[in-house]
């Protein structure tokens, strides 16, 4: 079968959908990608496309635009109306008219969550079936199923994000048929771009034998960045310590930062800084011992490639849900109660989360995998000047990226809070038992770790028990008072999930729940339907309350 995949993401994202592809192409179908034109070179790097189709979305967008400009004479008013929708509108189908000529796909499948993403899927499907993220022929959005569903609720709330967004990617694409841990790597870098790569660091290198460390040094939002001084100071520590010369990389924007870290090393470097283009860099990375950067597309590339990453998640990142796809990488936190923090949130601590984690300690890391093979937890965590959290990832059983701990994190309240969410709510999402019975053991040295159950949870299950009553009655009575109490009580239900950091991204799950029902015409049919759901929901939080109080 021809599938056409959609995926508008950013560079990171795109290369993290390379498992949803793999497995994909496992269930017999060919896959064509659409993705942002921006990021068309990124596709490329992708096995198992047979086709690639660049959304023009500047032609697009600017056939939108108001002739007069924004801001519009006016502050205050409605903009004026766009008068070049048409050419969007025809620059749309004609990029639909030659998709279909180039590739005759028969279903579509959006991993883009957002209204936009949906509508053009819908478009582009036509009456061909949907999956993923789209409309419905009334414009209503729509979840293809229920891990649909819950990564969109994570999109919207990542406050405790238990699975890696490339298995979301896997699960919303196929459901089911995802097992096994999914195959995320990418071409290879060509061989004449990598030996003209080799020959250039050669020259520039101040010996031909050295071996390099790649640094990337920005991030997509300056509050996820490591200091540029510290990316200095490691790399003078690891030049003396280990010979690696540092290759600093980076687009022409992040020129600035390798301008600063020239300014503050004191070792011999190569700047690579708005240098390469995509294939260059996939060499570059190729030709490194390993990467010691951000959370950013470069990891992601890195270690699609199989080159071993130390990476750094500050402020709203975490390795739980965005880390490495790929075994034994290593990402570091900062051990701050208030890490990792939400998204739009002013930063209360002046972003100390960014300097909590020293240059030493890095490198202390560093030099245990480039001489023993391994990460190693720094044998003097106070000597560094650093509180971390250190995770290596994995796959576990079920073939789902992990992390596990090397610093003693695995027993914290939110570590413990992730392993209970992971597991009950795979469970949930797989249609498998909820009842407890089986649960394993938690972890007894996490006993005085976490907090109760009490707060915006409980209220939520107590209005859970509260509908399934109202609807039992409704049922019961075939109508009547109970039924036009409802919809105040789902309301309520909703907003308590929504109002608890750690539950909200189960508010759009319980939506999914709670709808599933089709629209029969029969009153009975949809409350039987309904008493159902809530109560196999209800039995998911009330699992999740009675796992963390227990622990208290």
């Amino acid at each position: 079968m021809n599938t056409l995949l959609i995926n508008l993401t950013r560079f990171g994202d795109l290369l993290q959908s390379r498992a949803a592809i793999a497995d994909l192409t496992l269930c017999g179908h060919r896959v064509a990608l659409v993705c942002l034109e921006n990021f068309a070179p990124a596709a490329e790097l992708l096995p198992g496309t047979a086709h690639v189709a660049p959304l023009p979305s500047a032609a697009l967008l600017s056939g939108l635009a108001s002739e007069q400009g924004y801001p519009f004479p006016g502050y205050g008013q409605r903009p004026p109306p766009c008068k070049e929708w048409h050419k969007s509108l025809a620059a749309l189908g004609t990029f639909r008219a030659r998709l279909e000529s180039a590739f005759p796909f028969e279903r579509v499948c959006n991993l883009t969550p957002g209204i936009a993403a949906g509508l053009l899927t819908r478009y582009l499907a036509g009456t061909r079936p949907c999956s993923g993220f789209y409309v419905d022929e009334h414009g209503f959005g729509v979840n293809g199923n229920s891990w649909a569903a819950f990564f969109m609720g994570s999109c919207l709330e990542r406050g405790l994000s238990p699975f890696n967004i490339a298995d979301l990617f896997r699960k919303t694409a196929v459901g089911d048929l995802a097992s096994g841990p999914g195959i995320a790597s990418l071409h290879e870098p060509e061989k004449d771009v990598l030996d003209a790569v080799r020959e250039r660091l050669r020259k520039e290198a101040p010996d031909d034998k050295c071996s390099f460390i790649a640094l990337q040094l920005g991030a997509s939002d300056d509050r996820r960045r490591w200091p540029v001084e510290y990316f200095a100071a490691l790399g003078d520590i690891v030049r003396r310590r280990t010979g690696c010369l540092p290759l600093l990389l980076g687009s022409e924007a992040e020129r600035p930062l390798a301008a600063s870290y020239a300014a503050k090393a004191g070792h011999p470097h190569i700047n690579l800084c708005g240098r390469t283009d995509l294939r260059e860099l996939s060499a570059v990375l190729r030709l490194s011992e390993l990467l010691v950067g951000n959370d950013t597309g470069t990891m992601h590339l890195a270690a699609g490639l199989g080159v071993p990453v130390l990476a750094v998640f500050l402020a709203t990142a975490q390795p739980f849900d965005t880390g490495p796809y790929r075994e034994d990488c290593c990402c570091l936190e900062p051990d701050l109660p208030c890490h990792p923090c939400r998204f739009g949130k002013n930063c209360p601590h002046g972003l100390q989360c960014r300097y909590a984690l020293k240059p030493e300690f890095f490198a202390s890391l560093i030099v245990s995998r480039l001489t023993e093979g391994r990460w190693v937890r720094p044998e003097d965590e106070a000597a560094t000047g650093s509180a971390a959290r250190i995770w290596v990832t994995g796959f576990d059983a079920q073939g789902f990226m992990d992390v596990h701990s090397l610093s003693g994190h695995e027993n914290s309240s939110r570590a413990v809070r992730l392993t209970v969410l992971r597991r009950l709510i795979r469970a949930f999402l797989n249609d498998e038992d909820l009842d407890g019975e089986h649960d394993p053991a938690l972890p007894r040295s996490a006993v005085n770790n976490l907090q109760d159950g009490e707060g915006a949870g409980l209220r939520a299950a107590k209005l859970l028990e509260l509908l399934q009553q109202q609807a039992a009655l409704a049922l019961r009575q075939g109508g009547g008072a109970a039924l036009a109490r409802l919809p105040a009580t789902w309301r309520k239900a909703h907003d308590a999930l929504r109002s608890d950091p750690e539950l909200a991204a189960l508010a759009l799950l319980f939506i999914q729940t709670t709808q599933c029902v089709q629209d029969s015409g029969a009153i009975r049919h949809e409350l039987t339907g309904l008493v159902r759901s809530v109560e196999r929901f209800s039995r998911l939080l009330n699992s999740y309350i009675r796992a963390t109080a227990r622990l208290t």
